[in-house]
Order: structure tokens, then C-alpha cells, then sequence
């Protein structure tokens, strides 16, 4: 187990005044951080050094406009958090970001609303755009990096379709062989399109399997023919009623999660039935006075795997505030925590001692860190440190995305249309 079973530790903050760089001052309801981090450390240097009374731990290196200026009119295609101040609304939103490790090297994929995935070098620290693809005007949802291969989700116009229908593509390049046209995965020769509608999610499953999900709620799972060459649609499923946001495989079963609330355990042994459905009406099985799932749109999925034989567990997180954790073979909930305002994005990494650490990215566009399994100093999902725009750094709009990066490093992807590259500094204390 992560640790016996958790209780919130009290009520989310939004962004009380206080003075630029310090956190704010003062009585405020929220669950309450073990740390402190100095704004001014933050963002640069502190002149107290040791002395002073905030925590040197974390680190930001750069804050970058990864996506296209828009209007500010102009809907930033932000589904998680639209009604944020418009005078942030100035660059397409960055909903995902991927890491490639290649020579020595970090390259890191951003992709963003307004159609583009770019490449950024960040050799010396400089973090330089290096390449930018246009994916034809549509929304690029999801990138994924495996095995030297780029795989992009995104929506676009089918040239087998008349007019200007939007459809779901996937396209998959081979990063050691950039010139290369990539390989297009379609439903079928007269159907040159993965979805009917734009890609959210996808998971690469080994080395020859695809799963995706689509914003109509369907899934699709495709395999490597090498005959072809190119990926071959095994399987449709059907299940979800509104846009598929996360996506992965323990052992047999396929989990999914919708925006319509919902968890999906589907059996792949058994060609894809469906086995179990997570709501927010299922009740535990300790106890069936209380209900388990969630009470809003489930924003992803992530799974950690327990040292020695304690398992796999799954995360989910949700725009009711809540992050749940559950035996990933049979579905039980084990743990929630309530963040008391919308969780978007979510990933773990680990701080400077190797321990597990959960990376939380909300709809308020602070940025939560908290330890993810009981050890000696820390009980699971303790809050260590909350990230703000005001006092230190963070998104002016929804987290749209987080993604661990080697020695310490994390990146986040926002509304804003902001890339953050951050980097863990300082014992975390667990």
C-alpha cells in the first residue's frame, strides 16, 4: 500500500496578496505545506542564503512562449480553466510535452492549440527552439517520446473528406531518421484518419502497440505490421460518452478516464469487455455507505509501481479536486486527497534522495509538489511545497501539462502558453 489511508489536511488557497517573492503572509485556508519556497531563489538568486527563512529548493531556468500569439478575443482553447483574466490570453494554450534523451542530450517536445509541436534544444542551458512542425491548423493534444520515436496526436482536415471536417490523426516519425515522411496510422483505405474526432490521449504500449482515445469518447488499439510496414487497427471500444483523457495497461487490463467522469477497466484478455466502471455513485467495498469515485471530469491517469511485491497502483486525478489511488489490478480505491480546486495534470519524479514525488498541476495554475509513499518524516500525499505565480512561478491559467525530466527536472505546460523548466535543488525533508 501507499501508506493506510489519507485525510485531506484542510482547504486550497487561491492567490492571497502578499509581498512579490515571499509566500503570502498572514491566516489563509488551505492544506498546509511543510515548505516555503523563496520567490527570489525561485526565479534567480537570494542574497540571504543560508540565513534565510524560505526554502531554497526548487529551481526555474527558464520560461518560455512555446505556442503561437492569439487575439486576445479569442478563445485560448482551454477546456480546464476559460475564465481566467483575458489580458493572459496571449499564446495558444501548450497541452503536452514529451522528453527525448538522445547522445547525452535533452530535447524536450512541446505541442500546443495552435497547431504546431516544436522541438527545444536545451544544450548550455539555453533552452533554443530548434524545429517547429505545423500539423495543418488543428489542435496538437498529445505527444509521446518511445524508443527514438516521436508519436502526435492531434486534429486536422482529412483530405479524404470534402470540405473542412476536422478528424483525429496520429502520426509516428523515427527521430533517428528525421527526414523521413512519418507513418500515418488509418482506420482503413477509404478512411485516411485515425479518429472521427481529435486525438486526446495515447499510450504506447511495447514495442509494437498503440492505444488512443478520442475527444467522442472512443478507443482504438492498433499493431505494428511489419508487412505493410505501418499500424494496423485491431480494435475499436466502445464505452466512454465524452473525451478520453488518460490511457494505460496493468497487466490485462486496459484503464481509461473521461471528462464524463467515469473510470474504465477494460480486459484484454477477454477482447476488451469491459470489467468494471469507476462513477461517482460506485461505493467501496469497506464501506458502502460511502461512494468512491469521482464527482467531476477525470482529468488523467498514471501508474506507480510499489517496490517489492505491493504492486501496481494507478492515479487519478479530477476537476473536483481530488487525486485517488487504486490497486491497479482490481480497482479498489485506496487513497484521496481533495486539493479543493480543479487538478489538471499530474506526474511523478523524485527529489534529491530518490524518493517518489507527485507532481500536481491545478486548474488555478499553481503547481502542487507533494510526497507520494509513508516513509519515516512523511505520510502519503503530504504537501511539500505549492509553486504560485505570485510569490514564485506558475501558469496564469490551467496546468495543462507535467512531465518528469532526468537529474531532478520537471516541466510544465500551461494556458498561458508558457513552458516552465524546472529543476528539484534542495532536500524536500522526507
Amino acid at each position: 500500500m501507499l501508506g493506510g489511508r489519507h485525510q485531506s489536511q484542510g482547504r486550497g488557497n487561491r492567490r492571497p496578496a502578499g509581498r512579490p517573492g515571499r509566500p503570502p503572509d498572514g491566516n489563509h485556508h488551505g492544506p498546509k505545506a511543510r515548505l516555503k519556497p523563496c520567490g527570489h531563489f525561485v526565479k534567480g538568486s537570494c542574497n540571504n542564503g543560508s540565513n534565510c527563512n524560505y526554502a531554497h529548493v526548487v529551481k526555474l531556468y527558464a520560461r518560455l512562449d512555446a505556442s503561437s500569439q492569439i487575439d486576445d478575443h479569442k478563445d485560448n482553447g482551454n477546456d480546464f480553466n476559460g475564465g481566467y483574466n483575458t489580458r493572459y490570453k496571449k499564446h495558444a494554450a501548450v497541452s503536452t510535452i514529451a522528453i527525448w534523451e538522445t547522445q547525452g542530450m535533452i530535447k524536450i517536445f512541446t505541442g500546443s492549440h495552435d497547431g504546431y509541436w516544436r522541438l527545444w534544444d536545451t544544450q548550455g542551458s539555453q533552452f533554443q527552439k530548434e524545429f517547429e512542425h505545423n500539423m495543418g491548423g488543428g489542435k496538437v493534444e498529445c505527444l509521446r517520446v518511445a524508443a527514438n520515436f516521436l508519436f502526435c496526436g492531434f486534429e486536422a482536415v482529412s483530405m479524404g473528406l470534402p470540405g473542412d471536417a476536422k478528424v483525429g490523426m496520429i502520426h509516428v516519425w523515427n527521430l533517428l531518421r528525421p527526414t523521413e515522411p512519418p507513418l500515418e496510422l488509418h482506420m482503413h483505405s477509404l478512411m485516411p484518419y485515425a479518429h472521427a474526432s481529435c486525438i486526446t490521449e495515447l499510450v504506447v504500449v511495447g514495442s509494437d502497440q498503440i492505444i488512443s482515445g478520442c475527444r467522442s469518447g472512443v478507443i482504438r488499439i492498433w499493431k505494428y505490421d511489419g508487412s505493410k510496414p505501418g499500424f494496423v487497427l485491431t480494435q475499436t471500444i466502445h464505452g466512454h460518452a465524452r473525451e478520453i483523457t488518460g490511457l494505460l495497461v496493468v497487466d490485462n487490463l486496459l484503464w481509461s478516464s473521461s471528462i464524463d467522469g467515469s473510470i474504465r477497466l477494460w480486459d484484454m484478455s477477454k477482447n476488451g469487455d469491459c470489467r468494471y466502471v469507476i462513477t461517482r455513485d460506485t461505493k467501496s467495498n469497506n464501506n458502502p455507505n460511502n461512494s468512491v469515485g469521482h464527482n467531476g471530469a477525470v482529468t488523467g491517469l498514471l501508474t506507480y509501481n510499489m517496490p517489492g511485491a505491493a504492486g501496481t497502483y494507478v492515479l487519478s486525478s479530477s476537476l473536483d479536486g481530488t487525486i485517488k489511488a487504486w490497486n491497479g489490478s482490481n480497482g479498489e480505491c485506496m487513497i484521496s486527497e481533495d486539493h479543493h480546486t480543479g487538478v489538471v495534470s499530474m506526474a511523478v519524479s523524485k527529489d534529491l534522495s530518490s524518493n517518489p514525488i507527485l507532481l500536481v498541476g491545478l486548474d488555478s495554475g499553481n503547481i502542487m509538489v507533494r510526497n507520494l509513499v509513508l516513509t519515516p518524516k512523511a505520510p502519503p500525499f503530504a504537501l511539500l511545497f505549492t509553486l504560485n505565480p505570485s510569490f514564485s512561478t506558475g501558469h496564469y491559467g490551467a496546468v495543462r501539462t507535467v512531465a518528469e525530466g532526468p537529474q531532478n527536472t520537471f516541466y510544465t505546460g500551461g494556458a498561458d502558453g508558457k513552458l516552465l523548466v524546472l529543476q528539484i535543488t534542495g532536500d524536500l525533508g522526507i
